[in-house]
């Protein structure tokens, strides 16, 4: 549906969906802020005989590390929401446009917050394995949303528990489109996931949203 054959994965983690793109022929660079993160994802790439360019850097400062222009940039697995003030968003759409080639295409992908914060469901998720249970759940504020592990280790009569909570910004189709728009991408679409069934704001457990770079501001 949307031919590219170089593309840039955002925020890109252990380098999962960059080696997939990889794999398919695609000319594919990954960023990321985390130098451990990166270290994993040269290690998979290796496994998997691929080439790809690492580059450590943060979704606002992409532009001081890259210097080429891609035909596609993704952005998955819920990385926006790690942006929590409105400047930071402005600079990683600056980013996202100026690293595009004229006409190329951006994939964002992040959880439907409009359901999260409708529903106002506290647990996420509960499971078990081995001697450690791991809970994920929220806390909701104004305007935030904690999303928190808690793990349980359980040894013989005894357990011990540790606690990691990580701040996200909420945000909904509405306010990502209104700041693409902003920055010179066109043709907006919006589904409920990667294989383009349609977004509904009640039921849609992830909001994808696929545009194009437009002409110069």
């Amino acid at each position: 549906r949307y031919g590219f054959s170089t593309a840039l994965d955002v925020a890109c983690g252990t380098g999962l969906h960059a080696i997939a793109l990889a794999r398919l022929g695609i000319q594919a660079a990954g960023a990321d802020i985390s130098e451990a993160m990166l270290a994993k994802a040269r290690s998979h790439a290796h496994e998997f005989g691929v080439q790809i360019l690492w580059i450590q850097a943060s979704m606002q400062e992409l532009r001081q590390h890259l210097h080429a222009e891609y035909q596609a940039i993704f952005c998955l697995g819920n990385s926006l929401p790690h942006l929590l003030q409105q400047a930071d968003l402005e600079a990683a759409c600056a980013n996202f446009y100026h690293l595009l080639s004229p006409g190329g295409v951006l994939v964002l992908q992040l959880l439907n917050y409009h359901r999260i914060l409708t529903e106002q469901d506290r647990i996420v998720g509960i499971h078990r394995q081995g001697d450690a249970t791991y809970i994920r759940f929220y806390d909701f504020s104004p305007g935030r949303l904690m999303f928190n592990l808690l793990t349980i280790h359980f040894h013989h009569e005894t357990c011990t528990h540790a606690l990691h909570s990580t701040p996200l910004y909420p945000y909904r189709q509405d306010e990502l489109e209104r700041h693409l728009s902003t920055h010179g991408f066109i043709d907006l679409e919006s589904y409920g996931d990667m294989q383009f069934h349609p977004f509904e704001e009640q039921v849609s457990t992830n909001l994808v949203i696929v545009g194009k770079r437009g002409v110069q501001k």
